[in-house]
């Protein structure tokens, strides 16, 4: 078996900050016995799709044994895919939904709509499979979808600059805990920390109480998680 793929979208780059924390999965797998040898690749591959538009693939497959086959495709994540449609031309739709072929030879579409109210930074796994009719998967692939733009793009004051921070997969990273000071706390949404035993301020500057650290971009929470400042995307 054979298998080739063609985007139908061109994808756009993919902004900084959030693929650190981006689990990116790709899984080829071909475990049906008692069928001819089958290769599965050029699957659609890990992407970036704006919010609000749409998404594509074509995927040829050929060289299996005579047979029905099933096709599935779902997703799973944060992304906020829309209206995931698949087929199978020359294909078939039953009557309990199921999508699927009868032959050796296919061509699968796929599609989805980024939801306009997409965020930036969020990813889901999409995954597509083909079965014969005892439930024996042919091949299975994953890619993964990210949302494009930037999920922290506002510029962060802290410790007298601005620093960009980094989307963790959840919310906006600024820096960790200073050392050598006190605890550290949320002021009037201001990031700060007591004054440690030597009685001063290792970073940020003394405001006559505490030890100001920084703040967080205009509209957005700041707040104090495990050892490192945040603020909510």
């Amino acid at each position: 078996m054979s298998v080739a793929s063609s985007a139908l979208l061109s994808r756009s780059g993919v902004s900084r900050g959030w693929l650190f924390g981006a689990a990116v999965a790709m899984a080829l797998v071909v475990v049906t016995p008692g069928r001819a040898d089958a290769q599965c690749t050029s699957w659609p591959t890990n992407t970036t799709v704006t919010p609000g538009a749409a998404y594509s693939d074509t995927i040829n497959v050929s060289g299996l044994a005579y047979g029905t086959y099933i096709i599935t495709a779902s997703f799973s994540g944060s992304a906020g895919l829309i209206n995931m449609a698949f087929s199978a031309v020359p294909g078939v739709s039953w009557s309990n939904g199921t999508k699927g072929f009868i032959g050796s030879s296919t061509t699968m579409y796929m599609s989805f709509i980024m939801a306009p109210g997409a965020l930036p930074g969020r990813w889901s796994t999409v995954t597509m499979n083909v079965a014969n009719t005892a439930g024996q998967t042919v091949c299975s692939s994953s890619f993964v979808v990210f949302v494009a733009g930037d999920a922290c793009p506002g510029d962060v004051v802290w410790n007298g600059t601005t620093v960009d921070a980094t989307f963790d997969g959840a919310n906006c990273y600024v820096a960790s805990m200073p050392a050598g000071d006190g605890s550290p706390f949320m002021h009037a949404n201001n990031y700060y920390m007591t004054r440690g035993p030597n009685n001063v301020c290792e970073a940020g500057w003394f405001d006559g109480a505490n030890c100001y650290l920084g703040t967080p971009p205009s509209g957005k929470s700041g707040f104090f998680w495990g050892s490192a400042f945040y603020y909510s995307p």
